[in-house]
């Protein structure tokens, strides 16, 4: 009986080590792609925003006039989206309705509009502050205001602005969400000087720092993000992402490959992740 007892107590504590191996298995498999896929996700939110305001002010002006050409249809601006020009008091709005279905696949619905002052997108000293009304992206709620700054043209010779991005959230259907702050340059490296968006190329670099609903908060670094306006993804540069409980990773977008891949690296090994909700 006695060697019953030790047999049992044997079977438990490795039955009990089993499971907890599997649960941080499980925990660790999560946090690797589930922390990286937000934040790239929201990464290539934010992106897109910005992206529709230089689209619709693509000809260095702020009228909306100009997205109805039929090239101007990625965020369905042409087929679907309305936007309207309050010239008095310096008002665009994009309003998607009930649901616009972009060139990229993405779903948005509701209002976003920009308030700016100067004469156009491409004007020194230009800037606008971007806002939300029940605006969502596959379902995603996305809150926040996002106030830009055209700097002027740098020592490259390319056009900069600062972007400087408050109270940014996106909340998910299950009510989950992440936050964000950050401040950033954006660089127009391609493009420049023509009537055409689609050869348009910026490069982001910058920092955030960011919360989720966990209570987990966490810092990014983005390092050369480059978004290539033919594409409707981020095609290259990095994120070094770094949780308050949880070791740092690397978001690396890849080599200019036009996909929704990204991948994560965190401990020494790498997984693969998608960028698309």
């Amino acid at each position: 009986m006695h060697n019953l007892k030790i047999l049992a107590a044997v079977c438990l504590t490795a039955a009990l080590f089993t499971i907890n191996g599997c649960k941080k298995d499980k925990d660790d498999s999560e946090d690797f792609t589930t922390t990286a896929e937000d934040i790239g996700q929201a990464e290539s939110v934010a992106s897109d925003v910005d992206n529709m305001t230089s689209q619709v002010t693509r000809m260095s002006s702020f009228a909306p006039e100009n997205s109805q050409q039929p090239s101007f249809d990625h965020f369905g601006f042409n087929s679907c989206a309305v936007v309207t020009h309050d010239s008095i008091n310096h008002i665009i709005t994009y309003d998607f309705g009930t649901g616009c279905t972009g060139q990229d696949g993405k779903v948005r619905s509701g209002i976003i509009t920009v308030n700016y002052t100067g004469s156009g997108y491409f004007d020194p000293g230009s800037s606008w502050v971007v806002t939300f009304n029940n605006f969502y992206v596959n379902s995603r709620h996305v809150e926040g205001v996002r106030t830009v700054t055209n700097n002027g043209l740098n020592g490259s010779g390319n056009m900069t602005w600062t972007i400087d991005a408050q109270n940014m959230r996106i909340t998910r259907p299950d009510g989950s969400w992440r936050s964000w702050n950050s401040m950033r340059t954006r660089e127009m490296v391609a493009g420049y000087g023509d009537s055409t968006w689609t050869n348009d190329i910026y490069v982001i670099n910058g920092s955030s720092t960011g919360l989720n609903s966990q209570g987990e908060s966490v810092s990014c670094t983005q390092t050369n993000v480059t978004r290539d306006l033919s594409c409707h993804f981020i095609t290259s540069g990095t994120m070094q992402i770094t949780p308050s409980s949880r070791p740092t990773r690397t978001i690396d977008f890849g080599n200019g490959t036009c996909d929704d891949l990204a991948t994560v690296t965190k401990n020494g090994n790498t997984r693969t992740i998608h960028l698309r909700f």
